[in-house]
């Protein structure tokens, strides 16, 4: 029989030798947790490059096979850099706050490929971390950067943002007061000069404004700024590498055979492994230092697949969860699942559930593909086990279908909520979930009906 003092020794060991083993990788996942499977592989990459023992298994096999079939003296021309590539470094020499670097490093991702910035305001700001003001106050300092014209939201701008070191010249007032004009205006054809002579007349009628541009105004002045315009170019994100930044990388993908189903979209745990020529080598030498090395590699290996099988683990008990929306794509179908309960259901911590949903992503694939944060699926439970923003959609259905002379008052929405929803709610709940969707009360509803009539 063991003696306590043995029995508490043998404990301690134990302890101690758990510790070693199992504390380094929990802080290797704890760090993996949070990254995209792309920020893992370039973090495994570069561990590699120092750990002999850590073997990245995915060779480029294409590069092996042109230096097999092409000739020593080719060289294949260098891609020019991406429009993306070429901002980076110029926003981060802006003498501006670090939120607004970021702020127009995001607007990159609205570039189209001859550099304009696509869609409103209020689109940038969806789902981001600014408000469309604070977007819209960066567009000038994305505006400044070279190319000269990028950002511009159409080919006005574009061409008056190369022509802004010269606001006062002909070419300026064409470009904004008669572009259309100069359209028909290009060439030497007979109806081109018909068209020169029609602008030139429009000209002369404003006189005052003109003379302060142009002393003399004819028509090879004209013939001159309308050439100056042609110089300038109404795609200035044309001579570079089209690289449209992500806005997400999904880690997880749910696919539709016989029930929702998730999968890692990238297995990054087979692309590495223990390089096993290396371990050899080290049984031969018993060198402590690269046993530290190996112990190192087998610990991130481990901390790697746990990695995945977290992700696996939580992605299918939330699309379990959502299989109605799923299908469906309405947001009236998602189920209230707080983040504590699925730490509960799927065995782990609730700060592990909010390292793993937090920008993290999904990608439903189907006719459409569609991507959603997974957070978006941790709804917190409501009122009558709805979550708020349906709580909110339901009162915004309820008065859509109201009468036009009658708006519903709160007490009358709530009254509604419970007949045709089930959903028992106080009526200052209605209000401040009213308040909440933007929704004005019925007395200022009734006024803007009255005045629309």
């Amino acid at each position: 029989m063991d003696t306590p003092a043995l029995t508490s020794t043998l404990a301690v060991e134990t302890r101690l030798e758990t510790q070693a083993v199992l504390y380094p990788t929990l802080r290797q996942l704890v760090q993996l947790l949070p990254w995209n499977h792309q920020r893992v592989r370039e973090h495994l990459q570069a561990e590699a490059k120092h750990n002999p023992f850590l073997q990245h298994r995915s060779p480029n096999h294409r590069e092996a096979l042109l230096e097999d079939i092409l000739p020593s003296w080719y060289s294949p021309v260098a891609m020019e850099p991406s429009l993306q590539e070429h901002l980076r470094g110029q926003i981060a020499a802006l003498d501006l706050p670090l939120k607004q670097q970021d702020a127009i490093l995001y607007l990159m991702q609205w570039l189209s490929p001859s550099g304009y910035l696509e869609e409103s305001p209020q689109i940038w700001a969806a789902g981001s971390g600014w408000n469309a003001r604070e977007l819209e106050a960066v567009v000038s300092h994305l505006q400044s950067l070279d190319p000269p014209g990028i950002g511009a939201r159409s080919l006005q701008e574009c061409l008056q943002l190369q022509l802004q070191d010269r606001p006062n010249s002909l070419a300026a007032l064409l470009v904004q007061d008669y572009l259309a004009d100069i359209a028909h205006c290009i060439g030497n054809s007979t109806e081109a000069q018909k068209h020169q002579q029609l602008l030139l007349e429009k000209l002369q009628l404003h006189t005052e404004r003109v003379a302060v541009i142009e002393s003399s105004l004819n028509l090879p002045t004209l013939k001159a700024a309308i050439q100056e315009i042609q110089t300038l170019e109404p795609r200035p994100g044309r001579n570079f590498n089209y690289q449209p930044v992500a806005i997400a990388t999904p880690d997880l993908q749910a696919v539709n055979a016989n029930g929702w189903q998730v999968s890692l979209t990238s297995q990054v745990s087979q692309e590495f492994c223990l390089d096993e020529e290396a371990i050899a080598m080290l049984a031969q030498s018993n060198h402590k230092m690269q046993e530290t090395l190996l112990q190192q590699a087998r610990n991130l290996l481990s901390a790697l697949n746990q990695w995945q099988e977290n992700l696996l683990k939580v992605g299918q008990f939330l699309v379990n969860r959502q299989q109605a929306f799923l299908t469906s794509k309405d947001s009236l179908d998602l189920v209230p699942t707080p983040q504590q309960l699925i730490a509960q259901s799927v065995g782990l911590s609730n700060a592990t559930i909010s390292r793993i949903v937090r920008d993290r992503y999904l990608l439903i694939s189907g006719a459409k593909n569609q991507i959603v944060p997974l957070q978006s699926f941790c709804t917190s439970v409501g009122v009558g086990g709805r979550t708020p923003i349906q709580i909110q959609q339901l009162i915004i259905q309820l008065i859509q279908q109201e009468p036009p002379n009658q708006p519903y008052s709160d007490e009358q929405l709530a009254q509604l909520l419970k007949l045709q929803f089930g959903i028992a709610i106080a009526r200052r709940t209605v209000v401040k979930y009213r308040k909440l969707a933007g929704i004005a009360s019925s007395h200022a509803r009734k006024l803007n009906k009255s005045k629309n009539r």
